[in-house]
């Protein structure tokens, strides 16, 4: 009786055993597939935080690189100066002239660009009738002076999109005409630091010289719609620099900011200028940054001559465009242009009674 049950207990030990040995194979077996399974997915989350941080990297570093452009044209921004006020009224008709645009491409045969087109006001007729909209010029005037000489860019922003800011450029509309309010000579007209606002929302200050904006200040054109389906590219362009006789001249900048969502493929816009103008075309040299649809930012550097860009070299493509525009980073690499287009170059949209 004991034999058998010593022998039963053996038996089912063995059972056992065998049952947790062919457990302990399954489990290495499944082990062994899902194994390189995790790995994978391992590496996949690796590499996507990996890929995400170095985008967030090279964004932070775009950011960087705006930010330092936009100090380095905030350092030319006229001092603080406190003025009694005036308004004067200069007159004539704007002429048609080219939109900023975005400068072809680099490669054999250049990319898709986006090419010149006619100046047209940006103002238009919209939901609301500015005409029938009260302003007091020399009130509002004041107002945004104080803040542009506090250097309150944002206060400034904020007011010119008011309606009664918007309804003091609209009366101007087609004219050359501006209102002013400032420090003046003992004949009224303009002459020391001041702020002028002129057609399609576009808004100067700094100082003058019998009458015309000369010495240093800052120009900017708002692009407002009345809707937000339009095909403009740009919703801001300042200059800030040297004028004279009413337009850029000297050592300034040019910066854009744009609509994104109406970027073409394979196109580079032009985001920013260094340089040097002379009566208010391109004229010694730049430093030039781009930006594309996917938002990255090229440099390049680039010499102009009284409105055209000086050619890098004697290459042309077989759509005859010419190499304007050499990448900092990789001097192989150039922008090119239609040379038709290379001609009368400078500050597009500006009005001034001394633009031809």
């Amino acid at each position: 009786m004991c034999r058998k049950q010593v022998s039963g207990t053996i038996s089912i030990r063995l059972m056992e055993e065998l049952m947790k040995k062919d457990f302990d194979e399954e489990k290495a077996e499944i082990f062994v597939k899902i194994i390189p399974f995790v790995l994978i997915i391992v590496i996949l989350l690796v590499t996507l935080v990996v890929s995400s941080v170095k985008n967030s990297r090279l964004k932070k570093e775009n950011i960087d690189l705006q930010d330092s452009i936009k100090e380095y044209a905030d350092a030319n921004l006229p001092e603080n100066v406190e003025t009694a006020g005036t308004s004067v009224i200069s007159e004539k008709s704007p002429s048609p002239e080219q939109a900023a645009t975005a400068m072809p491409s680099p490669s054999a045969d250049p990319e898709e660009t986006a090419v010149p087109t006619p100046y047209k006001e940006i103002m238009e007729k919209g939901k609301v009738d500015y005409s029938k909209i009260e302003f007091d010029k020399d009130v509002q005037l004041k107002e945004l002076m104080t803040y542009w000489a506090d250097n309150n860019q944002k206060a400034v922003d904020d007011l010119v999109n008011l309606d009664r800011f918007r309804a003091m450029s609209w009366e101007l509309k087609g004219t050359k005409n501006s209102y002013y309010y400032g420090e003046t000579d003992n004949s009224g007209k303009p002459q020391g630091k001041g702020v002028a606002v002129y057609a399609d929302n576009q808004y100067y200050y700094g100082t003058w010289e019998n009458g015309v904006r000369s010495g240093t200040g800052t120009w900017i054109h708002y692009h407002v719609h009345e809707t937000e389906s339009n095909e403009d590219l740009y919703t801001y362009h300042h200059y800030t620099g040297s004028w004279k006789n009413d337009l850029p001249d000297g050592e300034g900048s040019e910066h854009y900011d744009f609509n994104t969502d109406n970027f073409k493929e394979n196109t580079r816009y032009t985001s920013n200028l260094i340089g040097s103008y002379a009566a208010g075309l391109v004229h010694g040299e730049f430093y030039i940054t781009t930006i594309d649809k996917e938002e990255k930012m090229s440099e390049w550097e680039a010499s102009a001559d009284h409105g055209s860009w000086i050619y890098q070299n004697d290459n042309a493509d077989s759509k005859g465009n010419r190499t304007v525009h050499v990448d900092i980073h990789d001097p192989d690499n150039y922008i090119w242009i239609n040379p038709k287009l290379n001609n009368n170059i400078g500050v597009p949209c500006l009005i001034s009674k001394n633009k031809n």
